[in-house]
């Protein structure tokens, strides 16, 4: 089963659901408030982190969006798109909206590393969610291009949060890799 195949079936199904008043305030939440509403409440919790002296804490979070953002859009540009029948005719992968919201998230739950209350986990994985079905669902992407944010945020913070956990065990004498 092709891959762009399945894509297509996903992106397929995604109009069919009944979304109500929903197919219409989805996309504009995904490509217009979402966005902007994360990267303000990303400020928020950055300054108040840095307002309690973290700043480590804060520096490493914040480094997801500032390498994941122009990255997206940097390989959105960059990398050509293979068309077997099932793709746009312009290159939309990876969605860099979808990316913004994601890096926030993921920055924002990095900022709470031992007490993260559950429910906050849940809100920014809907949020993110919301933000990636309101991309599809309003034809601005496809099923992969919101995947391939996803993953490229997962992959940075993976990278961010690995060389941060070994510099501060450098820090501290301990020079094992």
């Amino acid at each position: 089963m092709p891959g762009q195949w399945l894509d297509d079936q996903v992106f397929g199904w995604a109009q069919r659901p009944p979304y109500g008043p929903l197919r219409d305030v989805l996309p504009i939440a995904a490509r217009r408030v979402l966005p902007f509403v994360m990267l303000v409440a990303l400020g928020l919790v950055a300054g108040w982190r840095l307002v309690r002296g973290e700043r480590a804490v804060m520096a490493v979070a914040l480094l997801v969006p500032l390498i994941s953002i122009p990255l997206a859009r940097w390989l959105r540009v960059t990398l050509p798109r293979p068309d077997h029948g099932y793709s746009y005719v312009d290159n939309t992968m990876p969605s860099t909206h979808a990316a913004v919201v994601v890096a926030s998230a993921v920055a924002i739950a990095m900022m709470f590393p031992s007490e993260r209350p559950a429910w906050l986990g849940w809100c920014l994985g809907g949020v993110a969610a919301v933000a990636c079905l309101g991309n599809v669902v309003g034809h601005a992407h496809r099923p992969s291009d919101v995947l391939a944010s996803v993953l490229l945020v997962i992959a940075v913070a993976g990278v961010v949060r690995g060389l941060s956990r070994r510099l501060a065990r450098r820090d501290r004498g301990d020079r094992g890799w």
